[in-house]
């Protein structure tokens, strides 16, 4: 009898350990996924971006990371570089915490296109034509670069002329178009100065020519003193006071 107790008792034991085993408790991770990673990425650009949400268009460059999250609250922070535009590609940090501990970091690269309003010709348009209304259209363009130079509103482009022939469908810029002159050179024009309820005149003589809302020089016949005036009509100029 004794020869078999051993044995016996230390199976017993065996089965106890793995029951004990079995039944502990385990600690699981939870992930934060594709989908989540995402939408923080685009919510941080649709809060800090200067144009309308439905105005932005996000496209993500490569794979997403699975990050494993110990169990329990977890979160992630997007933070963009200083002086960000977010326009065109660029790359955003994502930190990931369990509470206030700081895991680990990865960076998401996208590319952001923004639905951009231009004004373009209807049709050919040749050197020294006076803009008209008809000449203009306003296009919207998925653009994933600053619209630098490039007019956003057919008002800019009326009534100015053309330095260069336009053909049909070309996006305009500032330095395709100059101001009609409406004062020349040498042309004897009456300044005005307003005040508050005080208006003051006086006659003075172009220094150049300026088109409408042109900053011009113009010399004070009185004081015979230059100074700037803006162009408002024909000969006739407003000091900015």
């Amino acid at each position: 009898m004794k020869r078999h107790f051993a044995p016996c008792a230390l199976a017993a034991f065996a089965v106890l350990i793995l029951f004990a085993v079995g039944s502990a408790p385990v600690c699981e991770a939870s992930a934060i996924g594709e989908t989540a990673i995402k939408e923080a990425v685009k919510k941080h650009i649709e809060d800090n971006a200067t144009w309308p949400k439905d105005r932005i268009r996000v496209e993500f460059l490569g794979s997403m990371p699975r990050v494993d999250i110990p169990a329990g609250d977890a979160n992630l922070q997007v933070r963009s570089r200083s002086g960000e535009h977010y326009i065109g590609r660029t790359s955003f940090a994502v930190r990931f915490c369990k509470g206030d501990t700081f895991l680990r970091e990865e960076t998401i690269r996208v590319r952001i296109e923004v639905l951009t309003d231009v004004v373009a010709s209807t049709h050919g348009i040749a050197r020294d034509h006076i803009m008209g209304p008809g000449d203009v259209t306003v296009t919207s363009k998925w653009m994933d670069s600053a619209t630098t130079g490039v007019l956003t509103d057919a008002g800019e482009a009326v009534g100015k002329k053309a330095v260069v022939r336009l053909n049909a469908g070309t996006e305009i810029t500032r330095q395709m178009l100059r101001s009609v002159p409406v004062v020349k050179k040498g042309e004897v024009v009456r300044i005005v100065l307003e005040s508050g309820p005080m208006t003051i005149s006086t006659v003075g003589l172009c220094q150049e020519d300026g088109g409408r809302g042109d900053l011009v020089r113009v010399q004070n016949l009185s004081s015979k003193k230059i100074i700037f005036a803006r162009v408002m009509a024909q000969s006739l100029v407003k000091v900015d006071f």
